[in-house]
C-alpha cells in the first residue's frame, strides 16, 4: 500500500506539470492556420525535387546518344552498301559483257534474268548487266542517304552519271551482238567504255567511302565536345539537386524524429505511472494521428485501471460471499438432521450413502483451494447435492444429468452449475404443487461448451423474468448488492463467468409461468478452455483413488426419474 500511495503521489505531481503545459500546447495547435503536410506529401515533394532534374539529365543524355547513334548507323549502312558494289560490281559487269562480246552468250537470254552456265553446283552465273545497273542506281540514288552539295553527294552523282553512260554502252554492245558483224566495235566498246566506266565507278565508290570515313571521324569529335559541354552543365545541376535534396531530407527527418522523441518522452512518463501524460501535436499529420491515438490510449488505460480496481474489489467480495454460500448452515443443518432421523430409523445404508454424498459435496467445494475443476468433478458435485436433496424432497424431486462423455475431461470454473441447480430446486420445484424434475445437460457446439439447467417448476412471469435477467447482466465494475438483497447465487455465477471467461461467455434464461424455466450457460470458444487445460496442473496431483471411487459410485447408483433412489 505504501508503494502504491507513493506512485499515486508521483502521478499526481506529474499530472500537475502536464496540466500547466497542455493548455498552451492546445492553444498553439488551435491557432495554426494551416493543415500540416502529411509524411507522404513531404516524401513525394522530395522525390519530385530529386527525380525531375535527374530524369531530365537522363533524357538529355539519351537524346544526345540516340541522335549520334542514328547518324553513326546511317554512315555504317552507307558504307556497307558502297563496299558491296565496290567488291563485286566491276567484276560481274566485265565478265557478263565479255561473254556477250565473244559470242558465247545470246544477249536475248538476259530477258529471263541471270544466266546459269552448267548444271552442277559449280556452275557459273552470268549476271544480267541491266539488273546490275538498275540495282546500283537504286542503291546509290535512293538507299544511300547523303547531304546535298557535300563531297559524298558529288561522288554519288558521279557514280550515277557513270551508270547512265554504262547503260548506253551495254545497250550498244548487246544490239551489235544481236545484229552480228560488229565484233571489232564490241571489242572497242568493251575495252574503252565498259572497262573504263567500271573502273571510274569503282574509283568513285572508293572516294565516297573515304569521305564517309571522314564524316564518321568528325561525328566522333562532335560527340566528345558535346558530351564534355553537357557533362559540365549536368554536374552543376546535379550539385544543385544534391544540396536541395539534402536540405529537404534533413528538414523532413527533423519533422519526423522530433515529434517521435516527444512522443517517446510522453510514453516514458506514462510508463512511470503518469496517466495524465499527453502527447503534443505538431506539423506532421501522421505524428498527430499517433499522438491522438496515444492520448486516447492513456484515457482508456485510466478507465481500465479504475474498472480493474472495482472488479478486484467485487471479486474479493464475491469470493467471500462464495465461501459463505458454499458452507450454508441451513443446508448442513438439514442434511445432518436427515442423517440423524435415518439413523434412528435404522436405515444404515442410506445413512452411509448420504454421509458419503455430503463428504463428496464438501470435498469438491474445498477442492484444495483450486478455482477450476473438470466437468466430471462438477458433475459429481451436483450429483452429490441432488442425491442429498432427493432424500429430503423424495416426493417432489426427480432429476436427470446428461453430460456428453467427450467433454468430461474439460476444465471449467468451480461452482459453475450448482447455484443454478439450487435455484431450480428452491424457486422452481418447491413452489410447484406436485413437484417436478430438474434436467442438467452438457454438450459442445460450434461456439464452445454449453450447459443447460432446466426444470418444469412454477416458472416466472414477465416481471420476475426481467428482474432475473437484470441480475445476470450486472456489469463487473458496478457495486455489488448487499448479501441480504437476495439473488446473489445467480449474480455470483454470472459475474464470475464474465470475469474469468470474458464477454464471449453469458447466461441466458427463458421461463414461462406454470411451465418451467431453463438457464443456458455459454462458455465461449475453445481458446479459453485450452488455456485452462494447459495451466491447471492440479489434475496431475489429483488423487487417482478418489477419482476412481467417484466413477464407481456414478456408474452403480441410478439417478434418473425411472430409476428411483434406493
Amino acid at each position: 500500500m505504501g508503494v502504491e500511495q507513493g506512485q499515486i503521489g508521483k502521478t499526481e505531481e506529474m499530472a500537475d506539470l502536464n496540466k500547466n503545459q497542455d493548455p498552451g500546447v492546445d492553444s498553439l495547435s488551435a491557432a495554426r492556420p494551416y493543415r500540416p503536410l502529411s509524411l507522404r506529401a513531404r516524401l513525394i515533394l522530395l522525390l519530385f525535387v530529386i527525380a525531375i532534374p535527374l530524369t531530365g539529365m537522363a533524357l538529355g543524355f539519351q537524346k544526345m546518344i540516340a541522335s549520334y547513334s542514328a547518324s553513326y548507323d546511317a554512315i555504317l549502312a552507307n558504307l556497307k552498301t558502297a563496299n558491296e558494289y565496290n567488291i563485286k560490281f566491276k567484276s560481274d559487269m566485265e565478265y557478263s559483257m565479255y561473254r556477250v562480246m565473244i559470242g558465247l552468250i545470246d544477249a536475248e537470254q538476259f530477258e529471263n534474268g541471270d544466266i546459269v552456265e552448267g548444271e552442277t553446283k559449280y556452275a557459273t552465273v552470268v549476271k544480267n548487266p541491266h539488273s546490275l545497273i538498275a540495282s546500283a542506281r537504286q542503291a546509290f540514288g535512293t538507299t544511300i542517304e547523303r547531304e546535298p552539295g557535300s563531297d559524298c553527294d558529288i561522288k554519288i552523282r558521279g557514280i550515277l552519271s557513270c551508270l547512265d553512260s554504262l547503260e548506253r554502252a551495254v545497250d550498244k554492245m548487246i544490239g551489235n551482238a544481236a545484229a552480228g558483224g560488229y565484233y571489232d566495235e564490241n571489242v572497242n566498246i568493251w575495252e574503252n567504255d565498259i572497262q573504263g566506266l567500271c573502273s571510274m565507278i569503282q574509283d568513285y565508290i572508293t572516294q565516297y567511302t573515304y569521305y564517309e570515313m571522314i564524316n564518321m571521324e568528325q561525328l566522333q569529335k562532335e560527340l566528345k565536345v558535346q558530351m564534355a559541354d553537357q557533362m559540365q552543365s549536368y554536374l552543376a545541376l546535379l550539385l544543385v539537386v544534391l544540396v536541395v535534396g539534402m536540405f529537404l531530407a534533413v528538414t523532413i527527418t527533423k519533422s519526423i524524429t522530433e515529434p517521435l522523441q516527444q512522443l517517446q518522452r510522453t510514453a516514458e512518463q506514462l510508463g512511470r505511472g503518469n496517466l495524465n501524460a499527453r502527447a503534443r501535436t505538431g506539423g506532421l499529420e501522421e505524428i498527430n494521428v499517433l499522438a491522438r491515438a496515444f492520448n486516447q490510449m492513456s484515457d482508456r488505460i485510466r478507465r481500465l485501471l479504475d474498472k480493474t480496481r472495482q472488479e478486484q474489489k467485487n471479486l474479493r467480495e464475491l469470493e467471500l460471499r462464495l465461501h459463505q454460500e458454499q458452507i450454508s448452515p441451513h443446508f448442513l443443518y438439514n442434511t445432518l438432521d436427515s442423517i440423524v432421523w435415518m439413523a434412528e430409523g435404522g436405515n444404515n445404508r442410506q445413512v452411509v450413502e448420504m454421509t458419503t454424498d455430503l463428504s463428496d459435496f464438501f470435498r469438491t467445494v474445498l477442492s484444495g483451494g483450486r478455482d477450476f475443476i473438470t466437468i466430471e468433478e462438477e458433475e459429481s458435485h451436483i450429483r452429490s447435492y441432488l442425491k442429498i436433496q432427493k432424500i429430503r424432497y423424495e416426493d417432489i424431486l426427480d432429476y436427470s444429468i446428461e453430460i456428453e462423455p467427450s467433454i468430461r475431461h474439460r476444465i471449467v470454473l468451480k461452482m459453475l452449475l450448482q447455484p443454478l441447480v439450487e435455484n431450480a430446486l428452491y424457486h422452481g420445484i418447491k413452489n410447484k404443487r406436485g413437484g417436478g424434475c430438474i434436467v442438467l445437460r452438457g454438450y459442445e457446439d460450434r461456439n464452445g461448451l454449453v450447459f443447460e439447467v432446466e426444470d418444469d417448476g412454477i416458472g416466472m412471469d414477465e416481471a420476475e423474468l426481467a428482474a432475473v435477467r437484470a441480475k445476470l447482466t450486472l456489469e463487473p465494475e458496478e457495486e455489488l448488492a448487499p448479501i441480504g438483497s437476495g439473488g446473489f447465487g445467480l449474480h455470483n455465477v454470472a459475474q464470475r463467468i464474465q470475469m474469468y471467461y470474458g464477454d464471449q461467455a453469458e447466461i441466458l434464461v427463458e421461463s414461462e409461468k406454470n411451465i418451467g424455466t431453463c438457464f443456458k450457460v455459454y462458455l465461449g470458444n475453445q481458446k479459453n478452455h485450452n488455456f485452462f487445460e494447459k495451466n491447471c496442473n492440479f489434475l496431475k496431483t489429483y488423487p487417482e483413488k478418489h477419482r476412481k471411487r467417484q466413477t464407481s459410485q456414478k456408474n452403480n447408483i441410478p439417478f434418473s426419474k425411472d430409476a428411483p433412489y434406493p
